[in-house]
């Protein structure tokens, strides 16, 4: 029974079988919902300025639509009229939940600690899992009604014809996925921010360049590749995902590039949003780690698999730029989870390991947990197959192309791969370096991206430098001085079948050896660091423990060495011989 309420709490399910098990939670949820969701949409309902600012919304771009419609249908055909309003309409309507979406997500947290109500949210016991679900479900909820107004109008272009039903919803559902991401990054940055003002501002001022950029890489820049794997879908459009569902014939790349990347795209960021406010709103003290290890351990493999596809459905000619393309997809994508757990801190605090220690965590689970170097290993144990695994699919693809020179393009996919794995080693080492010795995890990773410009950029002004001084700007002497850098890997791709270009290409190899050894250095450095932190801590925590022991001894020794008080009538219980004296 619980003492608050009364009630007995819901019991388990009665079968331990996967089904049941998702069927228990399902029902679950829905007897007992999330708390917070529940309350901000109570405190929504109270407002009365929210169906006025949806009805304005709806009539005007209603009204935009039947004005571009109207003076379309003067002059264009109707199909083509409706192709044009299809466009226009979903265009609109992206950058409406791109941008409102974040807005309304960065009101969520930081408004809570500006009006000085997170303790009490706090106070409440509610996990911050729960409190990131609660939060994102409710301002999903309200851009799903901004969605959902929009409908009547996002149906006046299936009217004009050239647009059928099926790529409407279809749409339609894009523009939640959208949604979905857009509130998930916008409660990403509310959960950093301790200001209102400050969280919408950043939001907006990031928002909007990733909206336009997203839109126009993955709407019209994507569209001409989509035109190219299948004629019937349109290039040029910005919304062509919709249309290429309906019109693509179903086949691997159907599935490969409408379904499983797709998923991926939205799944893996909504993810990674989701497990960045969970640690935000963590306590220092708790385990703010193991859920973004999770996300990396699971991802990353993902990532490779995604980048990897392109190389499998091009042409013979075009399997060399895209398998490079896909090693510098996956080297850019592990660089930033260098960065992002640049972050850690040295080791898990005591309260971590109490918890281990009291539910027996696993090996796995405590190879998760916070510490600099256990993500160390972490990046170099999923990081380094992953960049392998690109090199052996490369070289694999390279020699069964129909290419006049397969040996070379296989020389070139392993000169790039071979480079990426030597950068990326260094990087993990170099992370690990700094934040073993800085404490502030934001001036870690300010000194991380320095010295990484400064690799990239430093070896080329130097060559430069190099080859003017000695007159000699095109020699290879110059090259030479740039190996250094990790763009001269693109240097040993385009002298690969050259037949004196030995010298560049041992000087890149040597260079990449170079890397290698540095960043195994600075890991070795890094764990003697950590090492060395972790002992003095628990050296304190002993003399602590040894400390709060005398203590408790000697007050022990204390009360057992007093004598005992003697009773006085006044404090005699009643019944006793001094109480019916007095």
């Amino acid at each position: 029974m619980s003492v608050q309420t009364g009630t007995s709490p819901p019991a388990g399910p009665a079968s331990q079988r996967l089904v049941d098990r998702a069927r228990h939670r399902v029902g679950h949820v829905l007897r007992e919902p999330n708390p917070i969701w529940i309350r901000e949409l109570k405190q929504a309902a109270r407002l009365a300025r929210t169906p006025i600012i949806l009805l304005v919304l709806a009539v005007l771009m209603a009204l935009l639509v039947a004005a571009i419609g109207g003076i379309a249908a003067k002059e264009i055909a109707p199909a083509k009229t409706g192709v044009i309003l299809f466009q226009v309409f979903f265009s609109l309507a992206y950058f409406v939940v791109a941008l409102v979406g974040p807005a309304v997500a960065a009101n969520s947290i930081a408004s809570e600690r500006e009006g000085r109500t997170w303790e009490a949210v706090l106070l409440t016991g509610i996990p911050p899992g729960e409190i990131a679900r609660g939060k994102f479900l409710a301002a999903y909820t309200a851009i799903s009604m901004y969605v959902v107004m929009l409908a009547p109008v996002g149906a006046l272009p299936f009217l004009f014809g050239g647009i059928t039903a099926m790529e409407v919803v279809i749409a339609f559902l894009f523009l939640f996925l959208i949604a979905l991401l857009s509130v998930a990054f916008g409660l990403a940055i509310s959960s950093k921010m301790g200001s209102l003002r400050a969280a919408i501002l950043v939001t907006l001022l990031l928002a909007f360049p990733l909206s336009i950029g997203l839109f126009s890489a993955g709407g019209s820049g994507l569209s001409y590749a989509a035109h190219l794997a299948w004629p019937e879908v349109p290039e040029g459009p910005p919304i062509w995902l919709p249309i290429a569902y309906q019109r693509a014939p179903l086949g691997l790349d159907y599935v490969l590039f409408l379904i499983l990347l797709p998923i991926a795209a939205v799944g893996m960021p909504a993810w990674f949003l989701y497990q960045v406010t969970v640690a935000n709103l963590t306590s220092e003290s708790d385990d703010r780690s193991s859920g973004l290890k999770t996300w990396f351990a699971v991802c990353a493999p993902v990532t490779t698999a995604a980048v990897a596809v392109p190389a499998f459905s091009v042409d013979a000619s075009d399997r060399l730029p895209a398998i490079v393309a896909g090693v510098c997809a996956a080297l850019s994508f592990l660089i930033f989870c260098v960065f992002l757990f640049a972050g850690e801190p040295i080791g898990p605090s005591r309260r971590v390991e109490v918890h281990w220690a009291r539910s027996r965590a696993s090996r796995l689970r405590r190879f998760f947990g916070p510490g600099v170097m256990r993500s160390a290993y972490l990046l170099l144990a999923v990081g380094v197959p992953a960049i392998a695994a690109l090199w052996v699919v490369g070289h694999r693809l390279s020699l069964g192309a129909p290419v006049p020179t397969p040996q070379i393009q296989a020389q070139q996919v392993q000169h790039v791969a071979v480079y990426a794995l030597a950068v990326y080693v260094f990087l993990v080492g170099l992370g690990a370096f700094l934040r073993a010795r800085i404490a502030s995890p934001l001036v870690a990773r300010a000194l991380l991206l320095t010295l990484l410009f400064t690799i990239a950029v430093g070896p080329w002004i130097v060559a430069a430098i190099a080859g003017l001084v000695a007159e000699l700007d095109t020699s290879e002497s110059a090259l030479l001085v740039a190996a250094p850098s990790p763009f001269y890997a693109f240097v040993m791709l385009s002298r690969a079948d050259q037949g004196d270009a030995g010298s560049v290409i041992a000087a890149g190899y040597t260079a990449a050896a170079g890397w290698v050894a540095v960043g195994l250095g600075l890991l070795s450095a890094a764990r003697a660091r950590c090492a060395a932190v972790v002992a003095q801590r628990e050296a304190a925590f002993a003399e602590t423990d040894a400390l709060l022991a005398r203590e408790d001894e000697a007050a022990l020794a204390a009360e057992q060495a007093a004598p005992p008080h003697a009773a006085t009538p006044e404090h005699a219980e009643p019944g006793s011989a001094a109480g019916t004296a007095a």
